[in-house]
């Protein structure tokens, strides 16, 4: 409350409250500045009523009589006294902002109180949760636990008002996914274990399984076909006595109402370790002084300088002769001549390359016949140098790797296979004709003559 009063000598200013009593000049309550300005602090109703200015010097004195009038009023939230409640449904770990926009003389205090009574000042910023100035509540990565009753509470002298917000959350629907990795490689023996293929799929709702076979043939959960089955619950593929002729890519299909996920097993004919290529080294250390030129010769008659590559042959830094992929074509003899000043010396190596053409040794008899129903194994075992891949054509000319296991023969499985034994040098073969047969039965016939 400004009071300005002008004389030739300045005057002095004091302030009178509505208790008659004289306002110190400063204090914890009162200020009053060098121009005469009241301020009054922390404004309360206790401060209303009728307050003096009193202007004086020694030529006299003169008076302002200020009348101030307090206005209050109750915290209210949104424009609401008392308690007012509210509902919300929240998505799983998003973020909420709960308002709780309070007005009132004086400015109320805001308070938040959450569902395991966890009280919130204004400001506050801790964990997940943050209370701006503005008295908001932000809740960031709301989880299943988070649900309940959070209560704002507004509070001034005059009273308080509440907020009570009744938080529940729902869960996301997630769609199907897989650990990684999503294809995996196994073997297959000519005649293995049994092998069990696991479809650990996790989302929400949990999702339901569907096997599709290499041959697109669909199964669903405790479904059995044949040496398949599909176990109920876990998404399971159980194979009985697997071969060779279970090979391909199996699919796992998980599925639920947010989408599906796949994940692939690629069964495939184990083999064992092949060295497809050799490579031979032809070392040439030369000691001398001066330091000896090495040259080599190939069986063809070629020179070789340092560092210098003709095909698959390669003169190495260090005087080495490398040649790549050895063949029949690389026999011969292969000449180091190490020279200085002082003469030359050579050092030969005779190389023999040793390779023989595919030769198959054992295979079944050229009319073989099966029982109907009877698993039947065909081995086919071939000679050679490098070793020869073996290979069965069937009957429809599909090729597989390996031998051959039928386990269920019957009338589709009749007619002419081929043994294919192949390497560098060629390839042998061998044809075998296979029919099933229904096992034969005796019968005795007893007539009796009454």
């Amino acid at each position: 409350m400004k009071c300005d009063a002008t004389s030739v000598l300045p005057p002095t200013i004091i302030w009178i409250s509505p208790r008659n009593e004289i306002i110190p000049s400063s204090s914890v309550k009162y200020q009053i500045l060098n121009d005469g300005t009241l301020i009054i602090k922390k404004l309360t109703l206790a401060d209303q009523g009728k307050y003096a200015c009193v202007a004086w010097n020694p030529a006299g004195d003169n008076i302002k009589n200020v009348n101030l009038l307090v206005e209050v009023k109750g915290p209210q939230i949104k424009g609401h006294s008392g308690r007012t409640e509210n509902k919300i449904l929240a998505v799983y770990y998003q973020t909420l902002l709960l308002d709780c926009k309070a007005e009132g003389m004086p400015e109320p205090q805001i308070t938040w109180t959450t569902p395991y009574g966890m009280s919130l000042p204004t400001p506050y910023l801790g964990g997940r949760f943050q209370v701006h100035r503005n008295g908001t509540l932000e809740l960031r990565g709301i989880r299943k636990t988070d649900e309940g009753r959070f209560l704002c509470i507004a509070k001034n002298y005059l009273g308080e008002a509440s907020l009570a917000v009744d938080l529940e959350v729902a869960s996301l629907d997630e769609k199907p996914s897989f650990p990684v990795p999503n294809t995996e490689v196994l073997s297959l023996e000519a005649d293995g274990d049994d092998i069990s293929l696991e479809c650990r799929a996790t989302g929400k709702p949990k999702p339901e399984f569907l096997w599709i076979l290499p041959n697109g043939t669909a199964m669903s959960p405790g479904m059995k076909l044949q040496w398949f089955f599909h176990y109920l619950g876990n998404g399971t593929l159980h194979i009985m006595q697997t071969g060779v002729i279970d090979k391909g890519v199996y699919q796992c299909l998980a599925k639920n109402v947010a989408g599906q996920a796949e994940k692939r097993y690629a069964l495939e004919p184990g083999q064992k370790p092949h060295i497809r290529s050799t490579t031979l080294n032809m070392p040439c250390n030369a000691d001398g002084c001066p330091q000896a030129t090495i040259i080599w010769t190939l069986p063809n008659g070629l020179v070789l300088d340092k560092s210098q590559v003709i095909g698959r042959v390669t003169y190495l830094s260090n005087g080495t002769l490398q040649v790549k992929e050895t063949s029949e074509f690389d026999r011969g003899s292969y000449t180091c001549k190490a020279t200085n000043t002082f003469g030359s010396s050579t050092l030969s190596y005779p190389v023999s390359v040793m390779v023989f053409p595919p030769q198959i040794t054992h295979a079944p008899p050229s009319i073989t016949r099966v029982n109907r129903g009877s698993p039947v194994i065909l081995n086919c075992i071939a000679a050679g140098i490098p070793k020869p891949d073996i290979s069965w054509t069937l009957p429809g000319r599909t090729t597989l790797e390996g031998n051959l296991v039928i386990k269920d023969p019957g009338l589709m499985n009749s007619g002419i296979y081929k043994c294919n034994a192949r390497n560098a040098l060629g390839t042998d073969f061998k044809l075998v004709s296979l029919s099933s047969s229904i096992p034969e039965f005796s019968f005795h016939l007893i007539v009796y003559n009454i």
